[in-house]
């Protein structure tokens, strides 16, 4: 009994550290994703993970038994950090792993950035090990790791040359001496006449066959039902003016946070990013921003101050990670967009 209630008070006083670390990188409404020995925090775009390392037995001394244990504890954090950053969602089929494991270049460079993460903090307790607190942004180099080359649109491919087809079509002319050869005239042979006597052949029967049958095929009529399942109404809240930002309240649609998320018209196509953020944009500044909070969206500094903010309807993709408008709101958004630049400069902010 006196063991069981030893280790728990030890377990506590290694938690607890962990737990009031977080909580100080942390703000009330910021979006966070417990994960492993670790948090994501959405809302700032940076990845937390901590690391325990006791002091080996075997130490000499004191001094090197604590330094042991603190490089013991940054090897565990990184580790656990590793592992945060390959279950990040890239978007709504992907995960970061995804691209590590089908290229050894992109796999090379998360670990080099993995590895590269900053020590936020690094605890001393009382039983002799060390807790080491670590963090990565997720904006900028692992970004542009996983983003693919061809995304955003200052990447749209050029139209294709087609001057080499126009070469060999006046090769072809060539062939015209066999125009001169007009020998199917001997084909006015007269005996082709006898045609007209087919018309004798009462065609009349077939036309019989006009069954009124084929009308019951306009049973496709019902497929026309499934746009009635988002609401037709618009929930955009906008003061007027020139918008500086979008807030997309996700709030009860069980949406998921991603690097890549996309915002969709009740038809599935796309409003928001590929198309209209250019990908050095998506790299240094994130696609969108994360939060809890409407209010404390409206007011984040990533939007500005006179934001649009608008009501999702569906939670979209396999992930979950795309939201769908409603058509109002959707031709809102656009209209929104082609008066401003805040949609090109990532100025969005997803609440969930």
């Amino acid at each position: 009994m006196r063991n069981r209630l030893l280790f728990s008070l030890t377990l506590m006083s290694l938690l607890l550290p962990v737990a009031m670390i977080h909580a100080q990188t942390a703000n009330p409404s910021d979006a966070l994703e417990n994960v492993g020995q670790g948090t994501i925090n959405w809302t700032s775009g940076v990845v937390y993970a901590t690391g325990i390392g006791a002091p080996p037995p075997s130490a000499v001394n004191p001094a090197q038994a604590r330094a042991m244990a603190v490089r013991a504890a940054q090897v565990v954090a990184y580790r656990n950090l590793l592992e945060i950053v390959k279950g990040v969602r890239v978007d709504s089929e992907t995960v970061v792993e995804n691209f590590m494991t089908r290229s050894d270049i992109i796999k090379t460079r998360v670990d080099g950035i993995v590895k590269g993460a900053m020590i936020v903090k690094t605890q001393y307790l009382s039983d002799g090990s060390v807790e080491v607190l670590v963090s990565m942004p997720m904006r900028g180099a692992l970004l542009d790791a996983v983003v693919p080359e061809s995304f955003g649109s200052a990447a749209l491919p050029p139209p294709p040359l087609r001057p080499a087809p126009s070469v060999p079509a006046p090769q072809r002319p060539a062939p015209v001496p066999q125009a001169p050869e007009k020998r199917p005239e001997p084909t006015r042979v007269e005996p082709a006449r006898p045609a007209p006597q087919q018309p004798e052949k009462k065609p009349e029967p077939p036309k019989v066959v006009q069954p009124q049958q084929p009308q019951p095929e306009k049973k496709p009529e019902p497929a026309q039902q499934t746009p009635v399942m988002v609401p037709d109404q618009s929930t955009t809240q906008f003061k007027g003016g020139k918008a500086t930002g979008v807030v997309i309240d996700g709030r009860g649609l069980g949406l998921k946070p991603a690097l890549l998320p996309k915002i969709i018209d009740p038809q599935g196509q796309e409003i928001y990013v590929g198309q209209v953020v250019a990908r050095t944009n998506a790299v240094e500044q994130g696609v969108a921003g994360y939060a809890k909070d409407v209010n404390a969206a409206a007011n984040n500094f990533r939007v500005t101050d006179n934001p649009a903010v608008i009501k999702g309807v569906r939670a979209s993709g396999a992930a979950r990670t795309d939201i769908m408008l409603s058509q109002p709101d959707s031709q809102m958004l656009r209209d929104l967009g082609k008066k401003g630049d805040f949609l090109q400069y990532c100025r969005v902010i997803i609440v969930y």
